[in-house]
């Protein structure tokens, strides 16, 4: 079922913002429902069940963030300023859907098989995006790195983890992060 576009956000929003204070396990849809000012019976309206709030969380935030990148990678430019803009939008969206993504890094497992396929196959993507960049630079002698791939996913691995330590309204704003996070990658595979 459809959920309309401003409750559906709502609805979206307090789901991740729970999930990822109480776990995926020990949120109930009534939880959920209290949250956005629903009675439980009211909030099926909106959604089948919790595992498919779960799904369209994930769902979203990865694909717009798929697309994202891959027109990065498909931009005439330099393989250094393609790593180091992949790098400030991944970085961006993480701390941009901050909640989402983590519960994303520590739910994902609960996903039905199917939605976990997709997932699967979205994270593959754009770690592929990733490592296709530093094999470009690798191959145009401005990179020096043993492994593509884990290089990727060493970049991946820090953007990550601004889940857990970035704090809207700190020290800090987005896009200052985002900056020192490509420029440290693009260090670390530099030649």
């Amino acid at each position: 079922m459809k959920v309309k576009s401003g409750r559906e956000d709502e609805i979206l929003a307090a789901a991740a913002r729970i999930f990822r204070e109480k776990g995926y396990h020990g949120t109930s849809v009534r939880d959920i429902a209290e949250a956005v000012g629903l009675l439980k019976g009211s909030l099926y309206h909106y959604i089948r069940s919790k595992d498919e709030l779960l799904a369209r969380l994930f769902e979203g935030l990865l694909e717009d963030t798929v697309r994202e990148l891959g027109s990065i990678v498909a931009r005439d430019a330099s393989p250094e300023a393609r790593l180091r803009d992949m790098v400030r939008a991944y970085a961006d969206a993480v701390m941009a859907h901050h909640d989402a993504v983590g519960l994303y890094l520590r739910e994902w497992r609960s996903l039905p098989p199917a939605e976990l396929a997709g997932l699967g196959a979205r994270r593959r993507r754009m770690r592929a995006l990733l490592t296709d960049v530093i094999d470009d630079g690798v191959r145009a002698g401005g990179f020096a790195v043993g492994d593509a791939k884990i290089a990727a996913l060493a970049i991946l691995g820090s953007c990550n983890w601004l889940y857990e330590w970035y704090r809207p309204g700190g020290r800090l704003s987005r896009a200052a992060i985002a900056d020192e996070l490509a420029e440290r990658a693009v260090r670390s595979v530099r030649a």
